[in-house]
């Protein structure tokens, strides 16, 4: 009951009509005063006095390594694609050490340490996420990155969107990209996501203990704009009706926001003699209408997305540990619900999204969200209903999905074979593509 109410008071909350960036700083300071209470309380925790449940979910942890999941798929070698949609999958560069990262966390920390750590809160719950042929891999190597293109193509992916790290002229997690762009046989068609936001201790959004800060200023915002002009002229770079595609991840943070657009455009005309197609990624409830204020589409981002309105489980659920503060929603429901069919995003210009799974424990341990229920056959189904809605959306200027993720393993979305299902959800993408 608690738990059923506290969403009803954070729709309420969302749905008030108060400036975006005073939700955004109200929300943050109640998430960090969470935080910590939680740190305070991090060494000590004690599980369910249940006998049986303790059993179960010992036999449960035993056996899931020597397990794959039914549906598990083995690399299948196509040789041609279909493409009725364009996808597009974010890709995340922190698999290889970086000196930031040493600095913060310790010596070779790659998200890798994150996956690893991770354990199962119930019986059922689908971890540790452990990977199948790339196995941990190390972005420095060349030769890892160029078998994700490989495999990546060849089950329909069309364009990696990189997460693009730019702090006042810094950047963070630039190697593997950069060895990317340094070398044009890796011939996958790409994008940047800029990432403008605080890099801070948590995956949680919120400002405390900033480790590197985005300034808010007009000046930095329009200095960005020239970190990736260079890129622009690349032939992998993606591009819709000639104009060059850029994702901004937090577009409500940008400070005059039309002035900023007005300098980018300026700029790119100038420079690279093309237009700029710019998609705002979607923030929480998804009411803002970033066309109106000036760019050029938006795009969907789960699982924030449908968080909204898919159907909270977690009293259903049996976590063993008493102080477990996550939540866990349906995924089945989600889909055969079709609940992804957003309404305040059919009445403008949106791309819509995908995540194959979702399970950010690997980051947040007892406190994080796990949309429970995940298989290939599911994942094909919205998959299969998305296709058939862009190949009939005259508004979208290209017929375009978002796939959260390739392999952000951290949070549990990924379409990277793993040790569960091997390439199932690689196949079921080709043969969504290919029906």
């Amino acid at each position: 009951m608690m738990r059923t109410f506290k969403r009803r008071l954070k729709k309420i909350f969302w749905a008030l009509p108060l400036p975006g960036r005073l939700k955004e700083k109200m929300r943050i300071r109640y998430a960090e005063k969470k935080f910590a209470k939680e740190d305070m309380e991090r060494d000590t925790f004690s599980v369910l006095d249940d006998t049986s449940l303790q059993k179960e979910f010992c036999q449960y942890v035993l056996e899931k390594p020597a397990k794959n999941y039914e549906g598990y798929k083995d690399y299948i070698k196509h040789e041609t694609c279909k493409k009725p949609a364009t996808l597009v999958a974010y890709y995340l560069t922190q698999f290889s050490p970086d000196e930031h990262n040493d600095k913060w966390w310790g010596k070779g920390t790659t998200e890798w340490n994150n996956v690893s750590k991770a354990v199962p809160q119930f019986v059922g719950h689908r971890q540790p996420r452990l990977p199948g042929e790339f196995g941990f891999y190390d972005l420095r190597i060349k030769d890892h990155m160029r078998r994700q293109i490989e495999v990546a193509k060849n089950y329909g992916i069309d364009v990696f969107s990189f997460y693009y790290y730019w702090f006042a002229g810094e950047r963070i997690l630039e190697k593997p990209l950069n060895m990317f762009l340094e070398d044009s046989s890796l011939d996958m068609p790409y994008m940047f996501c800029w990432a403008n936001e605080n890099w801070t201790k948590r995956f949680s959004g919120t400002d405390e203990s900033v480790l590197i800060g985005m300034e808010p200023t007009v000046k930095n915002y329009q200095d960005f704009i020239h970190s990736v002009i260079p890129h622009f002229s690349d032939p992998r770079y993606f591009t819709i009706d000639g104009k060059i595609v850029l994702q901004i991840y937090r577009p409500g943070l940008v400070p005059q926001l039309e002035d900023v657009i007005h300098y980018w455009r300026e700029q790119v005309r100038k420079i690279c003699h093309k237009e700029l197609y710019l998609i705002a990624c979607q923030e929480r409830d998804g009411k803002t209408n970033w066309i109106q204020k000036g760019f050029d589409a938006e795009n969907e981002w789960m699982m924030e997305s449908v968080k909204l309105y898919s159907k909270d489980i977690t009293d259903q659920m049996h976590p063993l540990r008493k102080d477990f503060a996550g939540e866990i929603f349906d995924y089945a429901d989600l889909v055969n619900k079709k609940k992804y069919f957003l309404k305040n995003n059919r009445h403008k210009k949106v791309y819509p999204a995908i995540m194959p799974s979702w399970d950010n424990t690997a980051r947040r341990n007892n406190k994080g969200s796990i949309f429970y229920g995940s298989t290939p056959a599911l994942y094909k189904k919205w998959l299969d209903d998305l296709i058939e809605e862009v190949k009939h959306r005259s508004d979208l200027d290209e017929p375009m999905i978002f796939v959260n993720a390739w392999n952000e393993w951290g949070e549990g979305t990924y379409m990277e074979p793993d040790h569960d299902y091997g390439f199932a959800y690689l196949e079921a993408t080709w043969q969504a593509k290919n029906s």
